[in-house]
Formats: structure tokens, sequence, C-alpha cells
């Protein structure tokens, strides 16, 4: 059940970031107003949350793209 959740939420914030990419795409190529124009004055109007925001994106990341070095796909077996 838990590994379904995970599937199906990883698979929606891809999706969605898939969709958000081909608007900034389209915005760009069409010459309307895109997605990074709202962000860059958020991220320069209050630098510190962009900040924390970019620090837990990253190690998110990081987590779920490394994992744990032990387990089934570690390449030493644990000790």
């Amino acid at each position: 059940m838990i590994g379904n959740l995970f599937s199906w939420t990883v698979t929606t914030l891809f999706g969605a970031i898939t969709i958000l990419l081909a608007y900034e795409s389209w915005a760009l190529l069409t010459g309307n107003t895109p997605i990074s124009d709202y962000i860059r004055p958020a991220v320069h109007s209050y630098p510190g949350y962009a900040f924390v925001i970019a620090v837990v994106v990253g190690i998110l990341l990081g987590h779920f793209l490394w994992g744990p070095a032990f387990g089934r796909t570690s390449p030493a077996p644990k000790q």
C-alpha cells in the first residue's frame, strides 16, 4: 500500500514538472509570459524562503535518487 502511494506521488510530481516545462517552452516560443517571470521576483523578494525551499528540494532529491548505502541495491552487503 505505501509503495503504491509513493509510486503514484512520484509519478504525479514528475507529470506536473513535465507539464510545467512544456508550458514554459510553449510560452517562450509564442511570446507569452513564462513561469520564470513570476518566480524570479518572488525569489528576489523572499531570498531566505527561496534558499530554504532549494535546500529542502535538494535534500529530498538526493535522498530518493541516491538512497541509503545498505539494502538490496547496495554495492556491498551490510556488515
